[in-house]
């Protein structure tokens, strides 16, 4: 069975993406009981293309299919995983940062998952969080389980909307996406920022889909790379600013369609 597509975003080159592309792509090459090589979309603005594509045949030391594809228009990551989302060809896709590994069992359980539960729009397999010298800090997405949270059909790992009222820290690089579904559900907004991974889990609940927590660890997040986008937002996002974003969230899950955002409140609360 070959059904999940890998998306790498990658904005930038330099020597901390060089080492990390390359632990992050052998992570998929090296994958436990699987007959099949698995597909990896590296997508990255066109001036970057040709140079990961000789980096990554320099360095790689295990074989993937792999398409390198050129966005020339934004370069944000919510524009990337949309663009790379409409060539992918299976019924599922997951998105691996270019600093983040995946399990040695990530495909051989998320085939398991997706085939015996067809009715799931979104699978958040629990992930352990790292510093960038591998120490572990904690395990992310497991809070459907650990807090005894139950979707509408009373079964534990399911998400709903108490949960995201009650506990936003959820992260979905590592999570298997329907492909089908969130080009229903409208793709990732490039408007919200800060909180755009909360807007997508409202909105797909708010839409009567289904999200669900896979009890194991199949994903390492790096959490404290300085210059990352979290990074970034922590440094420079005074507080005001992130409620503002949480707040935005929630409202604009009611919508499909990526709206403009209206910051004249956030603007007056910042000064």
């Amino acid at each position: 069975m070959d059904n999940i597509t890998v998306i790498i975003p990658v904005h930038e080159l330099n020597d901390d993406v060089r080492k990390y592309l390359k632990e992050a792509l052998e992570s998929v090459g090296k994958q436990d009981k699987i007959d099949y090589l698995p597909k990896v979309i590296i997508v990255s603005p066109t001036s970057l293309v040709s140079d990961i594509k000789k980096e990554v045949v320099d360095l790689l030391e295990v074989t993937l299919n792999i398409e390198y594809l050129a966005n020339n228009l934004k370069t944000d990551f919510q524009s990337q995983i949309n663009f790379a989302s409409e060539i992918v060809e299976t019924d599922y896709f997951t998105i691996l940062e270019f600093d983040d590994q995946l399990s040695t069992t990530y495909f051989k359980l998320g085939e398991q998952y997706i085939k015996a539960h067809t009715d799931i729009d979104l699978f958040l397999p629990f992930m352990i969080e790292t510093t960038t010298e591998n120490q572990a800090i904690k395990i992310t997405n497991e809070q459907t389980w650990a807090r005894n949270y139950v979707g509408e059909n009373g079964t534990l790992g399911y998400m709903n909307n108490t949960v995201l009222d009650n506990v936003t820290d959820f992260k979905f690089t590592g999570a298997l996406f329907k492909k089908e579904e969130f080009d229903s559900y409208g793709k990732l907004k490039v408007n919200i920022k800060l909180t755009f991974t909360l807007e997508f889990l409202y909105r797909i609940l708010n839409n009567g889909g289904k999200i669900f927590s896979i009890p194991k660890i199949l994903y390492k997040h790096t959490a404290n790379r300085v210059g990352s986008l979290f990074d970034v937002y922590q440094k420079t996002m005074p507080m005001p600013e992130r409620k503002f974003w949480f707040d935005t969230a929630k409202k604009e899950s009611n919508f499909f369609n990526d709206r403009v955002i209206d910051t004249s409140s956030l603007t007056e609360a910042t000064q």
